[in-house]
C-alpha cells in the first residue's frame, strides 16, 4: 500500500476507535449518555448544525466504503494473480513472482550479496516490483542496479506473462569482500 493510503487507514482506525470508546462510556455511564442525546437532540433541532452533521455523516460514510473497498482490492494481490486462457484459470502466488525477481536479481552478475523483494499493484493491471539489495563494494551500484532492473523485469514478464510496470531497487547496504586466506 502506498503512503497515502496508510495514512487514511490510520485516521480512519483512530476515528472510528474514538467513536467506540465513546459508546463505550455512553453505555458505562448514564451521565455521558444523558450528555450525548442532549448533544444530538440540540443538533437536529438547529438547521445549520444539522445540515454540517449530515456532511460529515455522509463523507464518513463515503470514506468507509472506500477504506473497505481499498483494504480488500490491497489484499487481493497479498494471495495470487490470476491469469486466464482458453483452458482455465492459472494463479501465480505472490511469493512465486517474488522469488523469480530475486532469482533474477542474483544470477544477474551484478554484484548482489542478498536482496529482499516485494510486490505490489501498479496502474494498468501491471505489477510494481522493489528490490531492496545488499551489494558488494566492488560494484558500480548505478550501472549495475540498472542491469538487475533489466533483469528483473524481463524475467518476471517471462516466466509469469504478467506485465511490469516499474522495478524499484533500493541497495541498503554496501558489504566489502573478504579476502580470501590460503594456508
Amino acid at each position: 500500500m502506498n503512503r497515502w493510503v496508510r495514512t487514511i487507514l490510520i485516521l480512519f482506525s483512530f476515528i472510528m476507535a474514538v467513536i467506540f470508546l465513546v459508546a463505550f462510556l455512553m453505555i458505562v455511564s448514564t451521565d455521558i449518555l444523558t450528555g450525548m442525546i442532549t448533544l444530538i437532540l440540540d443538533m437536529a433541532q438547529k438547521q445549520p448544525v444539522k445540515t454540517f452533521a449530515i456532511v460529515i455523516s455522509l463523507v464518513g460514510a463515503l470514506i468507509s466504503v472506500l477504506v473497505l473497498v481499498v483494504s480488500v482490492m490491497a489484499g487481493r494481490l497479498r494471495r495470487t494473480r490470476i491469469r486466464t486462457n482458453e483452458i482455465g484459470h492459472i494463479e501465480i502466488g505472490v511469493e512465486a513472482i517474488e522469488n523469480i525477481a530475486l532469482n533474477a536479481a542474483k544470477i544477474s552478475q551484478s554484484g548482489v550479496k542478498s536482496a529482499k523483494a516485494r510486490v505490489a499493484p501498479s496502474k494498468g493491471g501491471s505489477l510494481l516490483i522493489r528490490m531492496v539489495i545488499q551489494a558488494y563494494s566492488d560494484v558500480e551500484i548505478p550501472m549495475m542496479m540498472a542491469r538487475v532492473q533489466e533483469r528483473v523485469k524481463k524475467d518476471v514478464e517471462k516466466y509469469t506473462g504478467i506485465e511490469v510496470g516499474e522495478v524499484e531497487v533500493r541497495v541498503s547496504r554496501v558489504e566489502a569482500i573478504a579476502p580470501r586466506v590460503e594456508r
